[in-house]
Protein backbone atom coordinates (compact mmCIF):
# COMPACT_ATOMS: atom_id res chain seq x y z
CA UNK A 1 0.00 0.00 0.00
CA UNK A 2 0.51 3.29 -0.70
CA UNK A 3 1.12 6.18 2.19
CA UNK A 4 -1.48 8.28 0.74
CA UNK A 5 -3.22 11.25 2.78
CA UNK A 6 -6.89 10.67 4.25
CA UNK A 7 -9.45 12.64 2.39
CA UNK A 8 -9.37 16.34 3.75
CA UNK A 9 -5.84 16.46 4.75
CA UNK A 10 -3.02 18.03 2.53
CA UNK A 11 0.07 16.55 1.84
CA UNK A 12 1.89 18.44 3.90
CA UNK A 13 -0.06 18.09 6.52
CA UNK A 14 1.18 14.72 7.30
CA UNK A 15 4.83 15.78 8.46
CA UNK A 16 5.59 18.03 11.31
CA UNK A 17 5.80 20.83 9.22
CA UNK A 18 2.56 23.51 9.44
CA UNK A 19 1.06 24.44 6.30
CA UNK A 20 2.50 26.96 4.67
CA UNK A 21 0.63 30.82 4.92
CA UNK A 22 0.25 33.30 1.62
CA UNK A 23 2.08 36.65 3.01
CA UNK A 24 -0.55 38.82 4.17
CA UNK A 25 0.36 40.98 0.71
CA UNK A 26 -0.85 38.83 -1.51
CA UNK A 27 -4.06 38.68 -0.41
CA UNK A 28 -4.54 42.58 -0.39
CA UNK A 29 -3.35 43.48 -4.21
CA UNK A 30 -5.78 41.09 -5.25
CA UNK A 31 -8.76 43.17 -7.17
CA UNK A 32 -12.10 42.99 -5.81
CA UNK A 33 -13.88 40.05 -7.79
CA UNK A 34 -17.20 40.95 -6.59
CA UNK A 35 -19.29 42.51 -9.78
CA UNK A 36 -21.62 44.73 -7.24
CA UNK A 37 -18.14 46.62 -6.31
CA UNK A 38 -17.93 47.35 -9.97
CA UNK A 39 -20.98 48.51 -10.78
CA UNK A 40 -21.20 50.68 -7.81
CA UNK A 41 -17.62 52.59 -8.57
CA UNK A 42 -19.03 52.69 -11.93
CA UNK A 43 -22.39 54.26 -10.91
CA UNK A 44 -20.61 56.95 -8.70
CA UNK A 45 -17.92 58.30 -11.09
CA UNK A 46 -21.14 58.77 -14.19
CA UNK A 47 -22.95 60.74 -11.20
CA UNK A 48 -19.70 62.68 -10.11
CA UNK A 49 -19.68 63.30 -13.83
CA UNK A 50 -22.93 64.50 -13.99
CA UNK A 51 -23.35 66.30 -11.40
CA UNK A 52 -20.47 68.28 -12.17
CA UNK A 53 -21.20 68.83 -15.88
CA UNK A 54 -22.29 72.22 -16.68
CA UNK A 55 -24.65 71.35 -18.72
CA UNK A 56 -26.47 68.94 -16.61
CA UNK A 57 -26.27 72.06 -13.77
CA UNK A 58 -27.76 74.46 -16.36
CA UNK A 59 -30.75 72.22 -17.17
CA UNK A 60 -31.07 71.32 -13.14
CA UNK A 61 -31.60 74.98 -12.48
CA UNK A 62 -33.98 75.90 -15.03
CA UNK A 63 -36.29 73.04 -13.67
CA UNK A 64 -35.90 73.59 -10.23
CA UNK A 65 -36.59 77.18 -10.82
CA UNK A 66 -39.78 76.65 -12.99
CA UNK A 67 -41.10 74.21 -10.17
CA UNK A 68 -40.16 76.19 -7.15
CA UNK A 69 -41.31 79.48 -8.60
CA UNK A 70 -44.88 77.51 -9.21
CA UNK A 71 -44.81 76.08 -5.31
CA UNK A 72 -43.95 79.78 -4.15
CA UNK A 73 -47.23 81.02 -6.07
CA UNK A 74 -49.61 77.77 -4.71
CA UNK A 75 -48.47 78.02 -1.12
CA UNK A 76 -48.67 81.90 -0.83
CA UNK A 77 -52.45 82.10 -2.25
CA UNK A 78 -53.07 78.96 0.12
CA UNK A 79 -52.06 80.88 2.83
CA UNK A 80 -53.41 84.33 2.37
CA UNK A 81 -56.47 82.24 1.40
CA UNK A 82 -56.39 80.12 4.81
CA UNK A 83 -55.40 83.18 7.35
CA UNK A 84 -56.39 86.31 5.45
CA UNK A 85 -54.86 89.42 6.02
CA UNK A 86 -53.86 88.80 9.21
CA UNK A 87 -51.02 85.93 8.00
CA UNK A 88 -49.57 88.61 6.28
CA UNK A 89 -48.95 90.21 10.08
CA UNK A 90 -49.05 87.40 12.68
CA UNK A 91 -46.51 85.30 9.99
CA UNK A 92 -47.62 81.57 10.84
CA UNK A 93 -45.26 78.73 9.98
CA UNK A 94 -46.49 78.24 6.62
CA UNK A 95 -46.43 82.15 5.86
CA UNK A 96 -42.56 82.06 6.98
CA UNK A 97 -41.96 79.10 4.93
CA UNK A 98 -43.39 81.10 1.66
CA UNK A 99 -41.52 83.76 2.26
CA UNK A 100 -38.24 82.30 2.67
CA UNK A 101 -38.92 80.29 -1.03
CA UNK A 102 -38.25 83.31 -3.21
CA UNK A 103 -34.00 83.77 -1.76
CA UNK A 104 -34.25 80.37 -3.69
CA UNK A 105 -35.79 81.26 -6.54
CA UNK A 106 -33.03 84.44 -7.02
CA UNK A 107 -30.05 81.57 -6.54
CA UNK A 108 -31.69 79.16 -9.25
CA UNK A 109 -32.56 82.31 -11.63
CA UNK A 110 -28.68 82.90 -11.12
CA UNK A 111 -28.38 79.54 -11.81
CA UNK A 112 -30.16 79.12 -15.26
CA UNK A 113 -28.97 83.06 -16.21
CA UNK A 114 -25.48 81.71 -16.04
CA UNK A 115 -26.41 78.22 -17.74
CA UNK A 116 -27.68 80.16 -20.69
CA UNK A 117 -25.18 81.78 -21.39
CA UNK A 118 -22.53 79.09 -20.88
CA UNK A 119 -25.04 77.11 -23.54
CA UNK A 120 -24.70 79.65 -25.97
CA UNK A 121 -20.68 80.09 -25.86
CA UNK A 122 -20.20 76.48 -25.13
CA UNK A 123 -22.74 75.23 -27.69
CA UNK A 124 -24.53 73.06 -25.51
CA UNK A 125 -27.85 71.42 -26.65
CA UNK A 126 -29.61 72.04 -29.86
CA UNK A 127 -30.50 75.64 -31.07
CA UNK A 128 -34.21 75.32 -29.78
CA UNK A 129 -32.94 74.03 -25.99
CA UNK A 130 -30.61 76.98 -26.00
CA UNK A 131 -33.51 79.37 -26.68
CA UNK A 132 -35.79 77.40 -23.93
CA UNK A 133 -33.31 77.47 -21.97
CA UNK A 134 -32.89 81.48 -22.16
CA UNK A 135 -36.49 81.83 -22.23
CA UNK A 136 -36.37 80.45 -19.20
CA UNK A 137 -34.04 82.81 -17.70
CA UNK A 138 -35.33 85.70 -19.18
CA UNK A 139 -38.69 84.83 -17.39
CA UNK A 140 -36.88 84.12 -14.22
CA UNK A 141 -35.06 86.82 -14.09
CA UNK A 142 -38.35 88.95 -14.57
CA UNK A 143 -39.67 86.91 -11.48
CA UNK A 144 -37.49 88.04 -9.48
CA UNK A 145 -37.49 91.64 -10.53
CA UNK A 146 -40.88 91.58 -9.36
CA UNK A 147 -40.27 89.42 -5.80
CA UNK A 148 -38.03 92.49 -5.59
CA UNK A 149 -40.38 95.22 -6.38
CA UNK A 150 -43.12 93.87 -4.15
CA UNK A 151 -40.58 93.45 -1.49
CA UNK A 152 -40.40 89.65 -1.12
CA UNK A 153 -36.79 90.23 -1.80
CA UNK A 154 -34.51 92.54 -0.28
CA UNK A 155 -31.51 93.48 -3.52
Amino acid sequence: MTDRPASGESSSARGSQPPAREPPSASREQPSSHPADDARSAGTRALERRVTSPEWLARTAGIGLSGVSVVFVLVFLFVLERGGELALVTRPLPMQVALAIPYLIVLLAVGTTVGAVLAWTNRYWSLSARIHQTVLAVLGVLFVWQLATLGFVGL
